[in-house]
């Protein structure tokens, strides 16, 4: 899990850095700035995991199922186990907020507001005052633990991985429905976009199956582990490991299929607006052209002036705006014809 996580983290910061022309200051405070906080919670997460291994396996059961028993309900230090219950529920937050504001990439104007909403439903939807409570009371309060408290965490566990998923669909159906009514059937905006959206429904599909996986699971689990099933507990485990992959594996994917496919629609489909080097390079050599123009009828006119008077009053001074644009050559045979 930590060599998936670090690879991926790497990838996506390599890609970000090397396409500078997508960088502005607001993505690189949002975009690096919340898969940096998601990784360091994550990280967090498991370091504490893995600290508590110490406490894993000090039971003196001797079957396979009482060992296992045992791993999944340890007797670690308050501290830690409150530590752990935060970086858990700090890492969803990050997790849904980079998933339902992938818009954000476009629609910088409107992404501290997005973010905002999606943080402060996270709070709501989520259960998460609710559930991060009473799981502070399960892990500090002497002589709460209980079989009736543990199964009332397990269903309210349960219901906020409910609340997770469902905050998921519903933004991310928000967000393309809104793309969706903002762009024309046949605007090239449209197909731009297509791109956003397809990311983001496949990464959160993937976040939302393997959230809703462990809410059916929570839910069928009892407060007493000895009558549990032990497949039940197994599944769990193995699920909530592939949970805790997802929730950083899929936003980091999406931002990194977006990064790639802006940079090959730079080189594949042509803009409908020519890029700004190239139009003051275009307007600064037209004007050029229309000096140098302009300086060769001057010239012809003083060197027919020198023919004569009489002849000179038969020339025809030729307006410099009527012919701007005009190729050289001919416009020297005009005032020849003229003259």
């Amino acid at each position: 899990m930590s060599n998936d996580h670090t690879t991926n983290f790497l990838n996506v910061q390599g890609v970000y850095i090397v396409h500078k022309q997508n960088r502005t200051r607001s993505r690189d405070m949002i975009i690096i700035g919340s898969i940096t906080a998601l990784y360091f919670i994550t990280a967090l997460n498991t370091l504490l995991n893995w600290l508590g291994i110490s406490t894993l396996c000090t039971t003196d059961s001797g079957t396979r199922v009482e060992m296992f028993i045992e791993s999944v309900s340890p007797n670690m230090p308050k501290g830690v186990a409150i530590l752990g219950d935060i970086t858990i529920y700090i890492g969803f937050a990050l997790a849904d907020g980079l998933l339902v504001s992938a818009e954000g990439l476009e629609m910088l104007s409107r992404m501290w507001a997005v973010l905002s909403k999606i943080f402060t439903a996270n709070c709501t939807a989520h259960s998460g005052d609710s559930s991060m409570a009473y799981h502070f009371l399960l892990d500090a309060k002497p002589g709460f633990k209980t079989v009736q408290t543990n199964e009332i965490f397990n269903h309210l566990s349960a219901a906020t991985f409910v609340a997770v998923a469902a905050t998921s669909v519903l933004s991310t159906g928000a967000i393309c429905l809104q793309i969706w009514r903002q762009t024309t059937l046949s605007s090239r905006s449209r197909k731009h976009y297509r791109i956003i959206i397809n990311a983001l429904i496949e990464s959160s599909a993937l976040y939302t199956v393997t959230v809703l996986l462990l809410a059916i699971l929570d839910f069928n689990l009892t407060g007493n582990i000895g009558k549990s099933s032990y497949k039940v507990f197994l599944v769990i485990n193995f699920i909530d490991a592939a949970t805790q992959i997802i929730s950083g594996l899929a936003p980091t994917l999406m931002i990194v299929r977006l990064v790639v496919s802006s940079s090959q629609e730079d080189t594949e489909v042509s803009s409908a607006r020519l890029p700004s080097e190239l139009i003051s390079h275009a307007s600064h050599a037209n004007g050029a052209n229309i000096m140098n123009v302009g300086s060769d009828l001057e010239m012809q006119q003083s060197r027919f002036m020198g023919l004569g008077e009489q002849e000179s009053e038969e020339i025809q001074v030729v307006p410099r705006t009527e012919y701007h644009g005009q190729p050289e050559d001919e416009l020297e045979d005009r005032v020849k014809t003229v003259v």
